[in-house]
């Protein structure tokens, strides 16, 4: 009987134990229970062709200069395709919950017919040198831009990616660009600055398309790092906002080595740790994290992603579907990429009768974002990330991402109205982010906020820079 009791005694000790453990540190029994596979079986570190063929490009390391500059018989038969849009019968008193309204959707036609003016803004797109370079038999486009040096001052340059996700562009970075590179003194260092890359994801604006099917996150990843050693940059410091976090995290991931310092504005983790600490967090919130953020838990957010995130599924299953939809109608093309920047620059301009659309940014700067889409055709190769990313369900690799942990200076950018339910509480990530310097907290700021708050950003990247120069890490 003593036996039996103490048995049951010992049995008891080791599952309090066992829960406590699955309570407090989710991430190690879930990786003892399932262990991280090596990185070289789950990461694409091998090059591939993406043409629709086998044929194996030439190896051409040549960068050539670029500048955008479209044809005026294409910009005629824009101005011909907005004349002649249908517009949907309106329906009243619903904001934008019901998606863009169609008086809305003529507003910005009128605008984008008689006030845009698409000269003075490829003016603006050119300010800064841009390349094109071939990589595993895809043109890449790139803006490539340090202030120049003077010889009575000169400055320490390190490079730095800047990386854009959808609907966004390279544009979206161009108000960091000054902020970057424009030197201050760091410790001992009189002037540094950044040497800023802002890539092109394949199939976005200038960058060729896959012909191929695979080019998800960590294939862009491998394709970013070789573009970054062609411009003589074997070390390189990296920031990432939307489908920029996942390519910067692949990156950071696959080439610790290469990765000097980190800057996210979305910073998902591992699922199922996340699950547990988020049950727990709903009865008992103090055991798990800072209770002032229960705002970030996901289980707060399941109504609103429901209502607001139709379109990832739709793209992450029939992307051609709706990217053909949107090929041949400017108006559309607009309406579908803007409707994006009400909500998820602040979630209740949707009840707002203009949006919220130039609240933060201007009609100029959301229809030169488009036309980055519109004059290179590339909104359906733009969408089809979603589906290679994920499948929706078949996430291979990429759901095993978030489980590696990031072992490079990282600050984590945590803008307030950023995609709801994406940025856990600071308990849930740092097992995650081993050498994090902090999470800087924004009170304002959503999803686009290289665009809307770049200052603010820009201090993040740059506390980056000065925490590797000052060894704080």
């Amino acid at each position: 009987m003593g036996l039996l009791l103490s048995l049951t005694f010992l049995l008891f000790g080791i599952g309090s134990a066992f829960i406590g453990l699955l309570i407090t540190q989710p991430d190690a029994v879930f990786n003892f229970l399932i262990p991280l596979p090596p990185k070289a079986d789950v990461f694409p570190y091998n090059d591939r062709t993406w043409r629709a063929t086998n044929e194996i490009p030439a190896k051409n390391s040549e960068i050539r200069p670029f500048r955008v500059d479209w044809p005026e018989k294409d910009l005629l038969d824009l101005k011909q395709r907005l004349e002649n849009t249908r517009y949907g019968s309106p329906i009243s008193d619903v904001k934008f919950t019901y998606g863009f309204p169609t008086g809305q959707v003529k507003k910005v036609v009128d605008y984008w017919l008689h006030k845009y003016d698409w000269r003075a803004q490829e003016a603006v797109l050119n300010q800064y040198p841009q390349y094109l370079t071939a990589i595993e038999g895809l043109d890449i486009h790139f803006v490539h831009y340090a202030k120049p040096q003077v010889a009575a001052k000169p400055v320490n340059t390190f490079p730095i990616a800047l990386l854009h996700g959808w609907p966004g562009s390279f544009f979206e970075m161009y108000k960091l660009v000054p902020l970057l590179t424009t030197p201050r003194a760091i410790g001992e260092f009189d002037a540094v600055a950044f040497e800023v890359v802002i890539p092109a994801i394949p199939g976005f604006g200038f960058s060729d398309a896959a012909h191929t099917t695979g080019m998800d996150p960590c294939n862009i990843a491998r394709i970013y790092d070789k573009l970054m050693e062609r411009l003589g940059h074997t070390k390189y410091y990296v920031y990432g906002g939307d489908w920029g976090t996942t390519i910067a995290r692949c990156l950071t991931v696959m080439y610790p080595e290469k990765v000097l310092g980190l800057d996210l504005t979305m910073y998902p983790v591992s699922v199922v740790p996340t699950m547990i600490r988020t049950a727990v967090a709903s009865v008992a919130p103090s055991l798990v994290m800072d209770p002032t953020e229960s705002y970030k838990l996901i289980s707060n957010h399941l109504y609103t992603m429901l209502q607001e995130f139709g379109f990832t599924l739709l793209q992450s299953t029939k992307p051609d579907t709706i990217g053909a939809a949107l090929s041949d109608t400017p108006a559309g093309l607009a309406v579908y990429i803007l409707e994006k920047f009400t909500f998820f620059t602040r979630p209740e301009f949707i009840n707002r009768t203009d949006g919220g659309l130039t609240e933060h940014f201007t009609m100029d700067e959301l229809l030169t974002n488009v036309m980055v889409y519109w004059i290179t055709n590339s909104i359906q190769s733009s969408v089809r990330i979603y589906k290679e990313n994920c499948g929706y369900l078949n996430c291979g690799k990429l759901q095993e991402l978030p489980r590696y942990p990031v072992t490079v200076p990282t600050v984590l950018s945590d803008f307030h109205q950023e995609v709801a339910g994406i940025n856990p509480p600071e308990a849930f990530v740092r097992p995650y982010f081993k050498k994090l310097v902090k999470v800087s907290r924004h009170p304002e700021g959503g999803h686009f906020s290289a665009m809307e708050r770049p200052i603010e950003l820009a201090e993040d990247i740059w506390t980056v820079l000065t925490a590797v120069l000052q060894n704080e890490v």
